[in-house]
């Protein structure tokens, strides 16, 4: 199949240049988007006596009038989750829908919320520049969302001292005045316990360590955690990706890259481009010429040099490309692996089936080699499969019984050294190394070499002098967030 890349006009390139990366200062926040657009007039206020029918649960309490209607098989009531839907109906059509929401627990979902609704927690927080309203007891930000088309009018708010956070959704006609009067009936149970959340990111300890060393057969391997000038912090924990081009070392979290220098073991913050415009991005590679390839799932791939996208290419689907940057690999859980070949005016795509589509999980790619991950047919073991770049195969790493020396679970990646193998299992937490004729020679897990506990060991990369970068994600000791570390390891 070939597919014409698609050339960029001076108009769209203009827009995705100046979208690329910009050194600038960003405070340390749990969103990058502002609060969302408020209505026009606020619908929230305190306790008010309407005239109707008491209806309580564990966590919250409210009086209805005649107008609305009280679904009970959309209500629940438990001592840690409260749940109510009420509506206007008119003609078995509703008019009105009023979702009410309490849970107690862990400030986590609270937090994630503000971050997929737009609000941003450090102005709300630390800078108190986000405007809150009083709903039942708990200052709740209110703003409006779209959803198909439609808007919702939405309350969300978390009472620290009883653990609980609350949530109100409603959606139809907002200005319908039945909804402010129900609204001001509400009152949440709030129980103080005396709970304290986690400290938000900014507010929270950065994951620190010492260098660690460990030996690999002949080969002393040497492991040290880059210092950034802020942390990263990771709301999908396996997002990350690592790559670099000469000195520049790049990172791929959540749909953002960052461009970073590397110099005497720590990464000095160059910029950051946001990709959420372009498509919703997953993997990352490189090429010996400097340019960087980010790819995602049925998204076009983008090609980028000194921070600018200079092509894209359609239908290429998530691909990591060789280092000569001539061809790539397009692999995906139980369908045949993929062989990509880019010209200037194309990508040519084609199955290279090296090994069962069943046996297929995931694809990585040095200059020389060509690695399949998945599970073997014939033992029902995860195996790595090693391929020169004609498709011969050359050696097969695992496909052991579980506990057993070279055992795997999830590969996350495969890079390739002046010495061997690396093999990063991002499942059981664990690195293998295998000499160059294909032989185990160590198996470490991630407290060995990171000095981590339980970390999501997600991406590596291969530098000019050997070392090797490694991304993962951990959550820090005091829970305020999870946090992307890369470290680097030389020696092997």
């Amino acid at each position: 199949m070939t597919t014409n890349v698609k050339r960029l006009s001076s108009i769209v390139l203009a827009a995705m240049t100046a979208m690329s990366l910009s050194a600038c200062n960003s405070k340390p926040s749990a969103g990058a988007a502002t609060q969302a657009p408020k209505p026009a007039a606020s619908t929230a206020g305190t306790t008010g006596a309407v005239e109707g029918t008491e209806a309580s649960t564990a966590l919250f309490s409210l009086t209805y009038s005649d107008a609305w209607t009280l679904a009970d098989d959309k209500t629940s009531d438990s001592s840690d989750y409260c749940y109510m839907e009420l509506s206007i109906q008119e003609n078995d059509s509703s008019l009105v829908v009023m979702d009410i929401k309490a849970s107690v627990g862990k400030a986590d979902s609270y937090r994630d919320k503000l971050r997929g609704s737009g609000i941003d927690a450090y102005e709300l927080v630390e800078e108190q520049s986000v405007e809150t309203v009083a709903v039942g007891g708990v200052d709740c930000v209110e703003y409006e969302s779209k959803s198909w088309g439609s808007s919702t009018l939405n309350y969300l708010g978390r009472d620290e001292a009883s653990q609980t956070t609350v949530s109100i959704s409603v959606s139809g006609d907002l200005e319908d005045p039945h909804i402010e009067e129900l609204i001001k009936t509400l009152k949440f149970t709030l129980t103080d316990t005396g709970n304290q959340d986690a400290p938000w990111p900014w507010q929270g300890e950065p994951f620190a360590t010492q260098q660690h060393t460990y030996s690999v057969g002949d080969h002393s391997v040497t492991v040290d955690l880059l210092k950034l000038d802020d942390p990263l912090i990771a709301y999908d924990i396996f997002s990350g990706r690592v790559e670099n081009t000469g000195d520049t070392v790049w990172v791929l979290l959540d749909n953002v890259i960052y461009e970073y220098q590397f110099a005497d073991q720590a990464l000095t913050y160059r910029g950051q481009q946001d990709l959420k415009e372009n498509g919703d991005y997953e993997e990352l590679s490189s090429d010996v010429n400097g340019k960087l390839y980010v790819s995602g799932f049925m998204e076009p791939m983008l090609v980028l040099q000194d921070g600018a996208v200079i092509a894209q290419y359609e239908d290429v689907d998530s691909t990591l490309m060789s280092p000569d940057g001539t061809w790539g690999i397009s692999a995906f859980i139980g369908r045949p692996l993929k062989k990509v070949t880019l010209t200037a005016d194309a990508a040519q795509i084609e199955e290279w089936p090296l090994r069962t589509a069943d046996e297929t999980s995931k694809g990585f790619v040095s200059m020389n080699h060509v690695y399949v991950t998945g599970t073997s047919d014939d033992k029902d073991n995860v195996a790595v499969w090693v391929f020169d770049t004609a498709g011969n195969q050359q050696f097969e790493f695992g496909n052991v019984e579980f506990s057993e020396d070279g055992s795997m679970g999830a590969i996350t990646d495969v890079v390739e050294t002046a010495n061997g193998y690396i093999v990063f299992d991002g499942n059981m937490r664990s690195i293998l190394f295998y000499g160059a004729d294909g032989s185990l020679l160590a198996s470490a897990d991630d407290s060995d070499l990171f000095g981590t506990n339980y970390p999501w060991i997600s991406s590596a990369a291969v530098m000019a002098d050997g070392s090797v970068l490694v991304a993962m994600t951990e959550e820090r000791a005091d829970d305020s967030a999870d946090e992307l570390l890369v470290y680097r390891l030389s020696g092997f």
